[in-house]
């Protein structure tokens, strides 16, 4: 039963560990989630969902109301005797009254409506990929600040080092002076070195402050606490044919593709007919004339009329329109493959550019780690003969720059493999988030 109870335990702290975890992945989406410039281009999508809904509502029909009051002056009379007296006939009443509901609804169009309703889809669909885009690249200029970061990070930890490894040559040579072994210049020197060391690292503090900021500002909170001293290792990618890259650029041109594929059939059926049909539901009155200027009974006088038609338009000439716009859009699809081929081009040199890189600076970084360790068994050899007084200070001083300079590039190492593994995935479309 402990063993149960135990390995819950386990269980648990484990998931709460891994729910606490904050890192490179999880501050993008914060700053993807915040930024107040990407919420207002997701308000294309729903803009485009609205357009997609109006276009649709042009295939239902239209239903209205209609009341008017017309007075016409004059009106068409006819006089004649009967029964030995003369009346006079009204045909039509001098107040018309008339209110009906009218309904218009295209029964058949071609399919014109239809394609315009993908047409509004597609745009939408353009819509997302290009937020899309927008999120990928600032995506990968978050983690290529990131990476600097650390960077400076471990540069500050290095200087740290190397001013440790100052002040304590400092205190050597306070006995050193004491014991006429060292002369003041020495000690000077030395207390402008630990200096100018504390000036290198404020200044490194200042620059890692300043992007710690610029990162809290986009994510609305402390960006420090998503800071980790070991960041995510990614796999190397190897060699892939272009075509098969998920780039959000690549994405993008395709969806302009097929928009203007959809806006070349909408022209093509310009010129086909539209059969629509109309029905109306009313009361009017006039439908029984006057005699001798008496009005009618209501019930008499306003009937309930309707109407039901069809309409069948047919475009015979509208200035070779439909033409133009086929040949507009058929321009514009072959610039956007154009526009593809060069995308796809351009995207090839950057993917074998970036694994030349990346091959390059994985070697370099391996040889500088042996290059540190012999620095800094060079450096420990100089500490113990410099202690026992058998090397000059200037030797010493010699070795500590020589450490310095081999943990400050095997730093710049690591950090260009990083920025190269991430140009890799970026390229291939991969998100890291």
């Amino acid at each position: 039963m402990k063993k149960y109870i135990l390995l819950l335990s386990y269980t648990l702290l484990s998931s709460s560990l891994l729910a606490q975890t904050k890192g490179l992945p999880e501050l993008i989406q914060g700053i993807l989630q915040h930024s107040p410039a990407l919420k207002g281009q997701r308000n294309l999508i729903k803009m485009g969902q609205v357009k997609t809904q109006i276009q649709e509502s042009y295939g239902k029909p239209i239903i209205g109301a209609e009341i008017g009051v017309t007075r016409i002056d004059p009106v068409a009379k006819a006089s004649f005797n009967f029964g030995g007296a003369n009346s006079t006939l009204q045909f039509q009443p001098n107040m018309n009254y008339n209110s009906q509901f009218v309904a218009n609804h295209v029964l058949y169009d071609w399919g014109r409506n239809a394609m315009a309703i993908e047409k509004t889809r597609l745009e939408t669909q353009l819509s997302q990929a290009q937020i899309e885009q927008q999120e990928f690249q600032m995506g990968f200029q978050i983690a290529s600040l990131y990476q600097q970061i650390i960077f400076n990070k471990k540069a500050i930890q290095v200087q740290k080092s190397q001013l440790k490894r100052l002040e304590s040559n400092f205190q050597i040579i306070q006995k050193q002076l004491a014991l006429g072994e060292a002369i003041e210049y020495d000690k000077i020197s030395q207390q402008v070195k630990i200096s100018n060391q504390e000036s290198k690292i404020l200044e490194s503090e200042n620059q890692v402050a300043r992007m710690l900021d610029y990162l809290s500002t986009l994510l609305g909170a402390n960006a420090e606490a998503y800071l980790v001293e070991n960041p995510q290792i990614w796999q190397a990618q190897t060699a892939k044919p272009i075509e098969s890259f998920t780039n959000p650029e690549i994405t993008q041109i395709k969806a302009q593709e097929e928009i203007v594929n959809k806006s070349i059939e909408l022209a093509k059926s310009e010129n086909t007919p539209t059969l629509a049909g109309l029905a109306t539901l009313g009361l009017k009155n006039g439908y029984v004339p006057r005699i001798n200027g008496e009005t009618p009974s209501f019930g008499d006088d306003f009937k309930v009329n309707s109407v039901l038609g069809l309409k069948l338009s047919i475009p015979i000439y509208a200035g070779k329109r439909a033409y133009y716009q086929t040949e507009l859009a058929t321009i514009q699809k072959e610039r956007i493959a154009f526009q593809l081929e060069d995308a796809q081009e351009k995207l090839g040199t950057d993917w074998r550019q970036a694994q030349l890189n990346h091959q390059n600076y994985v070697k370099k970084a391996a040889t500088q780690k042996e290059v540190v360790a012999q620095a800094q068994y060079a450096l420990d050899l100089a500490s113990t003969r410099f202690k026992e007084g058998l090397i000059r200070r200037i030797e010493l001083d010699q070795a500590e720059s020589i450490l310095e300079e081999s943990q400050l590039m095997q730093a710049q190492f690591d950090y260009q493999v990083n920025l190269q593994q991430l140009e890799l995935y970026r390229i291939q479309g991969i998100k890291i988030w």
